[in-house]
C-alpha cells in the first residue's frame, strides 16, 4: 500500500497552487524553496502523477492538479476541524466528562455534584450513563466511560498495581427494611440479618451494589435469601417492603428511600455501604476529566 500524503506536503500544495509562485510560497511557508520544491515532489511521487506545468519558477495547475485540489483542501480543512475538537476536548473548560453511575445515586449524589461543578464550569460537557455496579466498573475497564460512581468498592481497585483508582466519598450505613406491623418491627434497636432469615426478601438484580452486599451479608450470616422480587431501582424494592411483600437491605440514609409503612432498623453489628468514583489507574491525562475528579475530591 502507498504512503499516505504528508499534512504539510498537502498544505503546501495548495499555498503553491493559489500563488503559483515557488519563492512567494516559500516565503510565506517560511521555509527554503529548496524545501517547498520536495514537498512538492514527494507529493506528486506518491499520488504518481505531476500536478503543475512547470515554466521556471511559475507553476501552473494541470488537470490532475485542478482534480486534486479540491481533495486537498477538504484533507487540510478535515484536519484543522479535527485539532479544534481534540483541543476543544482537552481544555478543562470545555471538554468531555463521560460519568456513570448506579440508579440509586440518581436522586441525590449526583444531581449535587453536577449542579455544583456546572455552576464553575458551565462548559464542561457531560455524558452521562446509569446501571448495574457490576457493569459500570466493567465500562470503566474498558474505556467505555472516564468515571463512575459505584458501591461497594471494586474488587480492580484494591492492592498494589490495582487496575481501577479509587476515591472514598460517602459511607452509608446498612439497615433491615421492614414493614410496620411486621413481627420484627417490635424492636426499635439494631437487629442482626439472621432475625430475618426465614423472611421473604425484596432485592436488586444481581450485579447491582446492594443486590451484591446483600448476598455477601446474608452468607456471612449463615443463610441464603429467599429473593421473591428483583428490581433495578431501590424506591421500588422500599416501596414493595411499605406494602408488606418482604424485608430488604437498604441504606439508611436516603431520603428517596423512605415511603410511608417502612421502618428501617440499623443492622447489628454495624454495617455499611462504601460510594465512591472510580476510573482507569493507567488512564491518559484529559485535563476536562482530572479537574472534575479533583473537585468531587476536594467536596463542592
Amino acid at each position: 500500500m502507498p504512503p499516505s500524503p504528508r499534512l504539510d506536503d498537502v498544505d503546501a500544495f495548495i499555498k503553491l497552487a493559489d500563488s503559483g509562485h515557488l519563492t512567494a510560497t516559500a516565503e510565506t511557508l517560511g521555509i527554503p524553496q529548496p524545501t517547498l520544491s520536495r514537498r512538492i515532489a514527494r507529493l506528486e511521487r506518491e499520488l504518481g502523477t505531476d500536478l503543475f506545468d512547470r515554466a521556471g519558477r511559475t507553476l501552473t495547475l494541470n488537470t490532475r492538479g485542478r482534480a486534486f485540489l479540491g481533495h486537498a483542501r477538504r484533507i487540510s480543512a478535515g484536519f484543522a476541524a479535527a485539532r479544534t475538537d481534540m483541543e476543544r476536548l482537552m481544555d478543562p473548560e470545555y471538554g468531555t466528562v463521560r460519568i456513570d453511575f448506579m440508579h440509586s445515586l440518581g436522586t441525590w449524589l449526583v444531581p449535587g455534584l453536577l449542579r455544583a461543578y456546572r455552576a464553575e464550569h458551565a462548559g464542561v460537557h457531560f455524558e452521562l450513563h446509569q446501571g448495574a455496579a457490576r457493569h459500570l466498573v466493567e465500562r470503566v475497564l474498558s474505556d467505555a466511560t472516564d468515571l463512575a460512581l459505584v458501591g461497594p468498592r471494586a474488587e480492580e481497585s484494591l492492592g498494589d498495581g490495582a487496575e481501577l483508582g479509587w476515591l472514598r466519598l460517602h459511607s452509608q450505613p446498612l439497615a433491615l427494611a421492614i414493614p410496620e406491623g411486621h413481627r420484627l418491627a417490635a424492636s426499635t434497636g439494631p437487629l442482626p440479618l439472621s432475625a430475618a432469615a426465614e423472611e421473604p426478601f425484596i432485592g436488586m438484580r444481581p450485579g447491582y451494589g446492594t443486590r451484591q452486599l446483600l448476598d455477601e451479608l446474608t452468607a456471612r450470616a449463615g443463610f441464603r435469601p429467599d429473593v421473591v422480587f428483583e428490581s433495578m431501582e431501590l424506591s421500588t424494592v422500599a416501596g414493595l417492603v411499605s406494602a408488606g411483600l418482604g424485608v430488604a437491605l437498604l441504606p439508611m440514609d436516603d431520603p428517596y428511600l423512605a415511603p410511608a409503612g417502612l421502618l428501617l432498623r440499623p443492622l447489628d453489628p454495624p454495617t455499611h455501604r462504601e460510594l465512591g468514583l472510580v476510573w482507569r489507574a493507567a488512564a491518559s491525562p484529559a485535563p476536562p476529566v482530572d479537574r472534575f475528579r479533583e473537585f468531587v475530591a476536594t467536596g463542592p
